[in-house]
């Protein structure tokens, strides 16, 4: 009996022992973990930060459209409402002459949207920017397809 007694105080010892050891190790895991997460927090809010300043922004007003891109600030003439409307009539199969002004402003939006950027990181500037050259940006790139009226 004093075996069995002996070889059970000297398990319970062991399994003492390597509870204390992952005990410490789950401290060390924990630490590891909450400093990753404070890594990972300053991170996201560094990714923030930059997808930030390299968002687009196209707000269309009456008359004209104002574009926010990096450290680009600055508006475009449109022209009257009759003067938009002939220049994006090329993009439509069926006369626009009858469509509210607010889905004008979205097609334009669409527009200056997909072309505005791409310009902008080329040419660095937004000197010659006009809504005709924006018009035969838009062109050229071909994304007017999904306008047309099938």
């Amino acid at each position: 009996m004093n075996d069995k007694k002996k070889y059970i105080t000297e398990t319970l010892q062991s399994i003492e022992a390597k509870k204390k050891s992952l005990k410490l190790k789950k401290i060390k895991i924990i630490k590891s973990i909450n400093a990753l997460k404070i890594e990972e927090k300053e991170l996201k809010k560094e990714l923030k930060k930059i997808n930030q300043s390299d968002q687009l922004i196209v707000s269309v007003g009456f008359d004209n459209c104002i574009v926010k891109f990096r450290t680009f600030h600055f508006s475009i003439y449109l022209g009257n409402e009759q003067k938009i409307k002939k220049a994006l009539q090329q993009f439509h199969k069926n006369d626009i002459n009858d469509k509210k002004i607010e889905v004008i402003k979205t097609e334009i939006k669409q527009m200056v949207s997909s072309v505005i950027a791409p310009y902008l990181i080329k040419y660095k500037t937004k000197d010659k920017l006009s809504f005709g050259t924006i018009i035969d940006l838009y062109i050229d790139s071909g994304d007017w397809d999904y306008w047309r009226a099938v």
